[in-house]
């Protein structure tokens, strides 16, 4: 069995959405697994009239908004999967979702498992980024086999076992980064990854667009970024890195650049104060 996590703040009708594409669709065993950041939108009681006829939603409410990781790690303990679908709210799940659920389970390989993610036009979205590390830039760059990337958290399969050599998803971050530390962490423990051929949709930024303005989510992701560094002892890379991506902002999403550098610059100041 798979046990789907759905990781809920104030998500609404994305959540009621999403839940139901994984009702209409999936005839796979599953469980269905809602931790509750506290939420206050009434998306909970949008689902009250969905868990009739399945009975395999169970909802854990928390006292408090924890963030991705340390809420994804909390329902975990509810979990009775031998695999755990870590899946966002803002999620739109399809039939062919099934295939892939059956060859995980046949196989039951101790691995991660990504779907490529789709916008809601259909249109396949870059999902496969390389870890910012110097010395990993430096490995793609001479063509080495041993390489390590990340994938956004929005769709993640892993085996049980996988996830526990893991420790679970780095609970330093209350959002953003976490997904990179996860893949860091699946490569520097050798867990492989493999690419499911199923798009799922992603409906970008469906949840925190609501919940922060552009600038409060651009200093949440400066700040995670810079953690990442300060967690591995490479604080100097973050000062490498960091411009060089900016530089490339400037140039591919010009009406972004100062918001981030703003940004940019004022993480760096309090993090030398």
């Amino acid at each position: 069995m798979i046990s789907i996590i759905i990781v809920n703040y104030n998500s609404g009708e994305l959540l009621r959405n999403c839940v139901a594409s994984i009702q209409k669709h999936l005839n796979q065993p599953c469980e269905i697994i809602i931790y509750d950041n506290h939420s206050d939108d009434g998306s909970l009681e949008l689902l009250q009239s969905m868990n009739g006829d399945h009975g395999r939603i169970r909802i854990v409410r928390g006292e408090q908004n924890l963030g991705f990781a340390k809420a994804n790690n909390r329902a975990v303990e509810y979990a009775k999967g031998f695999f755990y679908h870590f899946l966002n709210p803002d999620m739109v799940i399809n039939p062919s979702l099934n295939a892939d659920y059956e060859e995980i389970l046949r196989t039951g390989k101790k691995a991660i498992f990504v779907n490529p993610l789709a916008d809601d036009t259909g249109k396949v979205l870059k999902n496969r980024h390389l870890v910012p590390r110097v010395n990993n830039i430096i490995r793609r760059m001479l063509g080495s086999r041993r390489v390590a990337y990340w994938n956004l958290g929005a769709s993640v399969i892993i085996h049980r076992d996988a996830f526990k050599a893991m420790g679970g998803w780095p609970e330093e971050y209350f959002m953003y980064a976490e997904d990179l530390d996860f893949f860091y962490t699946a490569f520097r423990k050798s867990i492989p990854v493999e690419y499911l051929k199923t798009p799922l949709i992603h409906i970008g930024k469906g949840v925190t667009h609501k919940i922060w303005s552009e600038r409060e989510r651009a200093a949440i992701i400066e700040q995670s970024f810079c953690k990442f560094y300060g967690k591995y002892h490479a604080g100097w890379e973050y000062l490498i890195i960091r411009p060089v991506q900016l530089f490339y902002i400037l140039f591919n999403e010009t009406g972004s650049f100062l918001l981030y550098f703003q940004t940019f610059v004022k993480t760096l100041f309090k993090t030398r104060s």
